[in-house]
């Protein structure tokens, strides 16, 4: 409608120029313009206007289609995306309860290395309580035997090998308990750091979801997979406790069966040297304190 006003103010403007225009009249009758009398320009101008309203009129038209196209996309891709948090929001409660379940593994695994820390303490109080033992034992035994050195120098040294390969066995099993302390430690901080690399990821997915709509399916079977051996792994750590804690009472039994030999080897050779002296009033003043001794109650 705009386009045709100048169209009628250029044709009146024309028409009013033209010396015969429609203010004349011939016979008494409104002469009517010739299609001659026109200008050039007028009509070159109004085909110029007609030309740009079939122009407008299919762009609009085309606009209108391209915008009816875009419309459809949009909803189409919103319920992609409302499908698409619905599965992310499926998924992330299924890795919160997975996390859950590893940390109630993680709290028992703790609690499995803290009875074992009990257990070695223990044990070790009751290692070093029989090595008072044994040295209190050597004491009262030197004691009662300052005439028999040269008889007994022999046996002495083979207690204090014996002493010392306890001592050295002990040192191995303290050894061994940190080395496992240390794996036990390390594999928590490990499990640890996996699980917040796993949140982490969760994160990202989120940020990045339009961007990983593709790769959805696949991170999810990594994940799964990753789970899996997070299992195996705590599964492990399970059993080799359940065998470090078989190791331990097997080491426990052979001490306490090598302590209960030195013992019977030392009450044999005390009888067999005492049964072998040359005098009958030193063998039974010695005799006495051997029966009272603490060899003698424990035998």
């Amino acid at each position: 409608k705009q386009s045709h006003a100048p169209l009628r103010h250029c044709h009146g403007a024309s028409v009013m120029a033209q010396p015969g225009g429609p203010g004349e009249y011939d016979g008494g009758k409104p002469r009517l313009p010739n299609v001659q009398d026109l200008d050039v320009t007028v009509l070159a101008f109004a085909q110029w206007l007609s030309e740009m309203k079939l122009r407008s009129n299919s762009s609009l038209q085309q606009m209108l289609a391209e915008m009816g196209i875009i419309r459809n996309s949009i909803t189409s891709n919103n319920t992609d995306l409302t499908e698409f948090k619905r599965n992310t929001a499926t998924v992330q409660q299924q890795m919160q309860s997975q996390i859950s379940d590893l940390r109630d593994k993680l709290t028992d695994a703790y609690t499995e290395i803290a009875n074992m820390k009990k257990t070695k303490s223990q044990f070790e109080q009751e290692v070093h309580a029989e090595n008072q033992s044994l040295a209190e034992q050597l004491q009262f035994k030197t004691l009662e035997l300052e005439t028999l050195k040269k008889a007994y120098a022999h046996t002495h040294q083979q207690l204090q090998q014996q002493i010392i390969q306890l001592q050295t066995e002990v040192n191995e099993l303290r050894m061994r308990n940190d080395d496992t302390s240390r794996q036990n430690h390390l594999s928590s901080e490990q499990t640890v750091n996996k699980v917040s690399e796993v949140e982490m990821a969760t994160q990202y997915a989120n940020n990045e979801m339009k961007r990983l709509r593709n790769d959805h399916d696949q991170a999810i079977a990594n994940l799964a997979e990753n789970m899996n051996r997070w299992n195996d792994t705590v599964r492990d750590l399970s059993k080799e406790f359940h065998d470090f804690q078989k190791v331990m009472n097997v080491n426990q039994q052979r001490l306490q069966s090598g302590l209960w030999d030195m013992q019977g080897g030392l009450q044999n050779s005390l009888s067999g040297k005492l049964s072998h002296a040359p005098a009958p009033g030193s063998s039974s003043q010695l005799a006495e304190p051997v029966v009272g001794s603490p060899g003698g109650r424990q035998a």
